[in-house]
């Protein structure tokens, strides 16, 4: 088997798992929101957990289906990295006005479809100052599935590599650390050298 066919193999893998797994966590937020699609497991479980399982499954299919995308080649990956990065952000906006929307509720200001998730979280997290961390962070997370996939997307269409640019800027960075490490003790060197060579002359 050649590197091209083992390619395919992989691409091929890619695709129907995270294909499995967007239309699983697709499934999942149907039921967690009320609508019967068969995953009765869920109902067993808390609130808040039915959307983490949503939340997990959710991103593992869109970044897979992602790099998915980055292993094609031409029109192709950039209509199809577009695609992703438009229907995660779609996905990831609800998330991000959720946990912005909980500061609301905790205010004693009621929000359609935040209430419960809210209250689920305060039953939870007792102390309110834990509470107001909770939502802060929530809404940290939202920024960032939302900065990520757009930036990991112009990347992919701009042809940049990231991390070899990030990689190549921190290699960079410790040259010049150690170029200017070598030239202060080449003069501290020099300097003592001089100073030595003062003191024996005054001692002549």
């Amino acid at each position: 088997m050649d590197k091209a066919q083992r390619k395919k193999i992989a691409q091929g893998v890619m695709l129907v798992v995270s294909v499995a797994l967007n239309i699983w966590g697709l499934l999942s937020l149907l039921q967690t929101i009320g609508t019967d699609v068969g995953l009765n497991y869920l109902n067993g479980l808390r609130l808040l957990v039915r959307y983490v399982v949503v939340v997990i499954t959710m991103a593992c299919g869109i970044m897979l289906l992602s790099y998915f995308a980055g292993t094609l080649k031409g029109k192709a990956k950039n209509i199809l990295s577009i695609a992703v990065c438009t229907y995660s952000t779609i996905l990831t906006i609800p998330l991000f006005l959720t946990f912005v929307c909980c500061f609301a509720v905790a205010s004693g200001h009621p929000v359609p479809m935040v209430n419960e998730i809210c209250y689920e979280l305060q039953d939870i997290f007792h102390p309110e100052g834990v509470q107001y961390l909770i939502f802060f962070l929530g809404s940290i997370m939202g920024i960032i599935f939302l900065a990520v996939p757009i930036l990991s997307t112009y990347c992919t269409v701009k042809d940049i590599d990231l991390i070899g640019v990030i990689l190549s800027k921190i290699r960079k960075d410790k040259k010049v650390d150690a170029a200017d490490c070598e030239q202060s003790c080449l003069e501290i060197s020099e300097t003592s050298i001089s100073v030595s060579e003062e003191d024996e002359t005054e001692g002549n």
